[in-house]
C-alpha cells in the first residue's frame, strides 16, 4: 500500500514539473531551428526564383519556399518532441527502488533535487543505449549506469550528454583488446572509447554495481568514466576540463594536481595510487573520492575538495553529514572494530568511518 501511494505521488510530482526541465536547452534548440528554417526559406526562395525565372516574389514562390523551411524546423525540433514524450512517461517504481537502495547520492537529495535527478535519468535512458555484451542488462544495471552519468553533471542543470551514444556492459573485466577473461591482463574496469569506439563507453557489470554498493572505498567506476567525459568537453581528456575552471583557475589546478601526486607517490595520501597514471586519471580518481566520501575529502584534502567543488559546480558540504548517516544506516551494518570494507586492512573506525 505504501509503495503504491509513493509511486503515485512521484508520478504526479514528476509530470507537473515536466515543462520546467531542460527549459534552457529547449529554448536554444528552438532558436537554432528558427535560424536554420529562415536560412532554408531564403535559399529555397532563391532557388524557386531561379528555376521559374520570374525574379519576383509571388504567393506561389513563398508557398514553395515555406515547405522546406517548415520541414527543416520540424526536423530540428524533433528531439524536443521526443524528449517531451519521454518525460511524460510515469517514473517506473522499479527504478525508484534501485535509486533508494543503491544510490546514496540520490537518497540525500531534497525533494526538488530528486525530481530533477529522476528527469535526467529518464532522459538519459530514453536517448542513450545501454547494451549488454554477453551479459544481461537488468534494471539495476541500467539505473546505475545512468546514475553514474548524472552524478558528475548534477551541478549543471542544462547539461547535455552529446559526447556519448551508447554504454556497453561487459560481464567482467577486460583487457586493452576488449577481450573478456580471467587472465591477469584482464584488469580494466571501464573505459571511454576512442577512434572507432568514439561515443561509446565500456563498463564491467560487477564493478559498476560494486561501485555503488561498496560506499566506503572511494571507488566508483561509473563515476570515474563519466568524469573523463566531463573532462572531454573541450575535446581532449587531460585532467583540465573546460567546465568549472576559468582561465585563471587552470594553472593553480594543475599545480595542485602535481603537488597531490607527489604526496601519493611518497605514500602520504589516502588517494588511490591509480591517480599517478596521469593528470586525466587524477581527476577521475579524485572525482570518485569527492562524490563518494565528500566529508572525508573535505577534512583530509580541503584545498582539493574546494577545487573539485568548482570543477563539478557542486557543494556537497551540506550533504556530507547526511551521506555519513546513510553509510551508517547501510545494509551492511559494520561495527566500529570491524575490518573496513574498502580493503585497507584497517579497522572501520580508523579508516572510512572517520
Amino acid at each position: 500500500m505504501n509503495n503504491h501511494s509513493s509511486a503515485s505521488s512521484i508520478d504526479t510530482d514528476e509530470q507537473s514539473n515536466t515543462t520546467k526541465t531542460f527549459t534552457a536547452w529547449e529554448r536554444r534548440t528552438r532558436v537554432w531551428a528558427l535560424v536554420l528554417a529562415a536560412l532554408t526559406l531564403i535559399v529555397a526562395a532563391l532557388v524557386v526564383l531561379v528555376v521559374t525565372r520570374t525574379w519576383q516574389l509571388a504567393d506561389t514562390t513563398l508557398v514553395l519556399a515555406l515547405v522546406p523551411a517548415f520541414g527543416m524546423y520540424l526536423w530540428q525540433t524533433g528531439k524536443i518532441r521526443r524528449r517531451h514524450a519521454i518525460l511524460c512517461e510515469p517514473f517506473p517504481p522499479a527504478w525508484e527502488t534501485v535509486l533508494q537502495q543503491d544510490v546514496i547520492f540520490f537518497r540525500v537529495l531534497d525533494p526538488e533535487q530528486r525530481r530533477r535527478f529522476r528527469r535526467h535519468l529518464q532522459v538519459f535512458l530514453g536517448e542513450k543505449r545501454i547494451t549488454g555484451i554477453r551479459v544481461e542488462v537488468d534494471t539495476t544495471t541500467r539505473i546505475l549506469a545512468a546514475a553514474s552519468a548524472i552524478i558528475p553533471i548534477f551541478g549543471f542543470p542544462d547539461w547535455e550528454w552529446d559526447q556519448i551514444d551508447e554504454v556497453l556492459i561487459y560481464p567482467t573485466r577486460f583487457n586493452q583488446e576488449f577481450e573478456i577473461g580471467d587472465n591477469k591482463d584482464h584488469n580494466t574496469l571501464g573505459m571511454v572509447g576512442t577512434g572507432s569506439l568514439n561515443r561509446l563507453m565500456i563498463l564491467s557489470k560487477p564493478d559498476l554495481i560494486n561501485g555503488f554498493r561498496n560506499t566506503t572505498d572511494k571507488r566508483n567506476v561509473g563515476i570515474h568514466e563519466f568524469a573523463h567525459l566531463v573532462d572531454k568537453t573541450d575535446g581532449v581528456i587531460d585532467g583540465v576540463p573546460s567546465v568549472g575552471l576559468d582561465r585563471q583557475a587552470i594553472e593553480p589546478w594543475v599545480d595542485l594536481m602535481r603537488r597531490k601526486m607527489v604526496e601519493i607517490e611518497a605514500g602520504k595520501s589516502d588517494i588511490d595510487r591509480y591517480a599517478l597514471t596521469n593528470e586525466a586519471e587524477f581527476l577521475a580518481v579524485t572525482a570518485e573520492y569527492f562524490f563518494e566520501r565528500p566529508g572525508v575529502m573535505l577534512r583530509k584534502h580541503p584545498v582539493l575538495y574546494e577545487a573539485l567543488e568548482r570543477v563539478f559546480n557542486q557543494n556537497l558540504r551540506t550533504r556530507a553529514g547526511a551521506l555519513r548517516r546513510e553509510l551508517l544506516r547501510g545494509r551492511r551494518r559494520l561495527g566500529r572494530n570491524s575490518p573496513c570494507p574498502c580493503g585497507s586492512g584497517r579497522k572501520f573506525k580508523k579508516c572510512c568511518l572517520q
